[in-house]
């Protein structure tokens, strides 16, 4: 198998190469982005890309004919410039999915997201993935994605003889997860009660994320698929358990608090990502394990892991196994 992973030097692509190599069916893996990867590996190859470049990706595709296409190149933090945000998300997955489809790649695997389903107080709970992707207007990140996942599901439209693998995560949590919703638990003075009910929340261990992404890419199993932990947290368990302080505030006044830090650049998220705190937005996986997936580490779990690594939790006393076993992870 021939691969082009595009942002595959990123956080979730550098890890899902390294499984990849490991298969003796992977023949060479090519990475698209725009740096480099911080190691290689002699089946692994690295073109600089900007997926913005829309001749660009078509001219690499032609040269590498992939058997496979993994799109990983999204940005996750949210920008104050939401017209670039929107070129490289949107724009970016229209030029990839256009060079698939005239390159003739046979199987194409994007990361949408559960954002993508928007969070709204009718939601099912929990949301299979026959429920139409909505976002929201006011969260840049949740309205690309959508834009993106529909694009996806065009694209599998017109190309039934293909196979189109939508992936979409709920929060992706783990030892090395470096974004503006890690900082939101580790920086914040207070989590702000809004009066609501205290909605659930889902994490996904970026291990068990590789996993998923690998078995549905090696079984070429075609559909939108929702990916989670197991279990659920809510939202004041997340801040009661690292100590975090709770506050009430008054709704309105807080949303438009957050709308003038955004505009002074001094939030990293606009408050449109506020729905997600206020309403639900909780996800099956039972069609992703239907294909044999099942996740190693809960939605609780996930969470411990990642505030023991960023201190906010004591390290765990579970004790290490003999040495040649590995050790537990939190360990």
């Amino acid at each position: 198998m021939r691969y082009v992973v595009t942002g595959g030097s990123g956080y979730i692509g550098s890890r899902l190469i390294e499984r990849m190599v490991e298969s003796d069916d992977t023949e060479r893996i090519v990475i698209a982005d725009v740096r480099p990867p911080r190691s290689f590996h002699p089946k692994v190859s690295f073109s600089k890309l900007d997926v913005r470049d829309r001749a660009g990706v078509r001219e690499l595709l032609e040269r590498e004919r992939p058997d496979a296409l993994v799109h990983l190149a999204f940005v996750l933090n949210p920008m104050h410039d939401e017209n670039t945000m929107y070129d490289i998300d949107v724009g970016g997955t229209h030029n990839v999915l256009e060079a698939a489809s005239a390159t003739g790649v046979g199987q194409v695997l994007v990361t949408s997201s559960a954002t993508a389903y928007g969070a709204f107080p009718d939601n099912p709970v929990p949301i299979h993935e026959d429920q139409p992707v909505r976002g929201v207007p006011d969260f840049e990140y949740a309205r690309d994605k959508t834009e993106c996942d529909r694009l996806c599901q065009l694209w599998a439209l017109r190309h039934p003889d293909r196979v189109m693998t939508i992936v979409r995560p709920c929060i992706v949590f783990g030892p090395n997860v470096d974004n503006y919703i890690l900082r939101a638990w580790t920086k914040q003075p207070f989590f702000a009660d809004l009066g609501g009910p205290d909605q659930p929340v889902q994490y996904v261990h970026e291990d068990d994320v590789v996993a998923a992404l690998i078995a549905l890419l090696e079984g070429r199993h075609a559909g939108a698929f929702n990916l989670a932990g197991d279990g659920t947290m809510t939202w004041r368990e997340c801040a009661e358990l690292i100590g975090t302080r709770t506050r009430r505030v008054p709704k309105k006044l807080f949303w438009r608090f957050g709308r003038l830090m955004w505009r002074l650049h001094a939030a990293e998220t606009p408050p449109g990502n506020l729905h997600f705190i206020i309403h639900p937005w909780v996800v099956s996986t039972d069609k992703l394990k239907a294909t044999g997936w099942t996740p190693r580490y809960t939605s609780r779990e996930t969470f411990e892991i990642t505030m023991r690594t960023q201190g906010k939790l004591p390290p765990s006393d579970t004790p290490a196994e003999p040495p040649q076993v590995a050790a537990p992870v939190g360990a």
